[in-house]
């Protein structure tokens, strides 16, 4: 396979860690929800905002379809992608599909800090991230779950080397 999709929580390093990844496969990267804003002409925020999480997702989908004509890519997926519509067969059928597990105490610390603007987010106190990071995770892990591969940071996943995305 000459694709890779990242997934997993907000907060995982499916950005940030895609880009490293690709960078050490000498691939390209695609971040999802840029494709998303580029498609969309508006930021994801907005999106929730004027047309809801049922456009975005559409948006999303769209997105995701179009990286099949793309080669030798990382795509770092936003943290619901795998759980909409049939968004997970699909990846899998397209590509690698990685699911980076971070604890949930560590995404806890990590979307503290985070500058990013996050639409599932809204409240910055720390027992509302929490709890809605277990949410979230207890709803999309079932979808997590069939990922190809699964790692528990971004040590393990450059440890992956391409001889295994290519067993795949």
């Amino acid at each position: 396979m000459n694709r890779v999709y990242l997934i997993g929580l907000p907060g995982s390093g499916k950005s940030t860690s895609g880009k490293r990844f690709a960078k050490q496969l000498g691939w390209a990267y695609a971040d999802l929800d840029k494709l998303v804003t580029i498609r969309a002409g508006r930021g994801i925020s907005s999106i929730f905002q004027k047309e809801g999480e049922a456009a975005f997702r559409q948006y999303e989908q769209a997105a995701l379809h179009e990286t099949a004509a793309s080669a030798n890519i990382v795509v770092g997926c936003g943290g619901g992608t795998a759980a909409f519509e049939n968004n997970i067969d699909w990846m899998r059928s397209h590509g690698v599909v990685i699911w980076i597990n971070i604890s949930l105490v560590e995404l806890g610390k990590r979307l503290l800090k985070s500058v990013n603007d996050r639409p599932m987010f809204p409240d910055r106190h720390p027992a509302a991230i929490q709890q809605q990071l277990q949410a979230l995770y207890e709803s999309r892990e079932p979808f997590y779950q069939k990922a190809h591969i699964q790692v528990d940071s971004e040590a393990a996943l450059l440890r992956i080397n391409s001889l295994v995305i290519a067993s795949y």
